[in-house]
């Protein structure tokens, strides 16, 4: 409990490299915290760790996707609109980067469904990550699905 409030407190300082440290220690003690989970996605990109993120973004949205993309910016102090306006342009040289693509489609999860199975739609069609990118594709869609299916009804 002690580790989470204190990564929570790093987490909102934008300090994520303590927020990490601190999450991590949390999910030792309780490994299903899907609170610490989201936040982490978001310390491990702003630290470098595009994999790590991808994996923990995986596994939550495989448990609970609506847990991302009902995110209320403001009560969870989500960062990300912050993050697509600083990364959100790929540049025609950062195009066939996948760890920005990657970085991308899961910062888009947490504001726009669609404009994130747009990112990782474009790494599966280049065989990139595939089973992974493959499985986060299909869940996203399944979810966009039942979106639509839910509108007309």
């Amino acid at each position: 409990m002690v580790s989470e409030m204190l990564g929570n407190q790093y987490f909102l300082a934008r300090k994520y490299t303590g927020a990490v440290s601190n999450f991590q220690q949390t999910l030792m003690d309780d490994p299903q915290n899907k609170s610490v989970r989201k936040k982490l996605i978001i310390c491990y990109i702003q630290t470098g760790e595009i994999r790590k993120a991808l994996e923990v973004f995986k596994e939550l949205i495989e448990e609970d996707i609506e847990f991302i993309i009902n995110t209320d910016m403001k009560e969870d102090a989500c960062p990300c609109n912050e993050l697509i306006q600083k990364y959100g342009k790929v540049l025609p040289y950062e195009n066939k980067s996948v760890d920005v693509r990657i970085m991308l489609g899961m910062l888009w999860l947490f504001c726009d469904t669609e404009k994130s199975n747009e990112f990782f739609k474009s790494l599966l069609d280049e065989n990139i990550e595939n089973e992974k990118i493959s499985s986060i594709v299909k869940i996203i869609e399944n979810r966009l699905k039942t979106k639509q299916l839910n509108k007309l009804n």
